[in-house]
């Protein structure tokens, strides 16, 4: 199995450039820690030991022992530096939002990506709190703002003549 094939597997389930990261970090230290310490220790027994969130076991326990058996002592690294290099030619869709979003959002936000732009995109995440109740996002090069400040400001004829009509009959 060559890096591209495992690289399919984790993205899976993985939408964003951080979890990539942090999941191949976890990834790299079991079987640091399987190979050099304790060859009898379970991915799940170390998650335990590692105290990962729910959310972040759910993602990881996907990943059995024939994911696993992919990597060996010899083919380790070579596949750990593999992953994270092609991590940089991944399209890359930066998206900007005002608060943080749990999990969950951000999963069900690159699952529409993925569907609607690119099935293999990761998202870099920004917080942009001059946003107002929306996001915006950078694609190929191009920004897509989709804010209600963006709405709103696309139709401020209309906006105007209901302010001016509701202060007409008000006053």
């Amino acid at each position: 199995m060559n890096v591209r094939q495992i690289e399919q597997i984790i993205l899976n389930n993985t939408y964003t450039k951080s979890d990539f990261l942090k999941r191949l970090t976890i990834i790299r230290e079991y079987l640091e820690a399987k190979f050099f310490t304790d060859s009898q220790l379970s991915f799940s027994d170390f998650l335990d030991k590692l105290k990962v969130s729910l959310y972040e076991r759910e993602a990881l326990i996907r990943f059995d022992d024939s994911f696993f058996g992919l990597f060996t002592k010899d083919n380790l690294y070579q596949l750990i530096k593999g992953l994270t290099e092609n991590l940089k030619s991944l399209p890359l869709l930066t998206l900007y939002t005002p608060v943080m979003l749990d999990d969950l959002q951000l999963d069900e936000l690159g699952k529409w990506f993925r569907q609607n732009l690119n099935p293999e995109l990761i998202m870099d995440i920004r917080i942009n709190p001059l946003l107002v109740s929306g996001c915006a996002y950078v694609w190929k090069g191009k920004y897509k703002d989709l804010s209600l400040h963006f709405f709103l400001s696309r139709k401020q004829a209309i906006i105007s003549k209901i302010i001016e009509s509701f202060v007409h009959e008000n006053l």
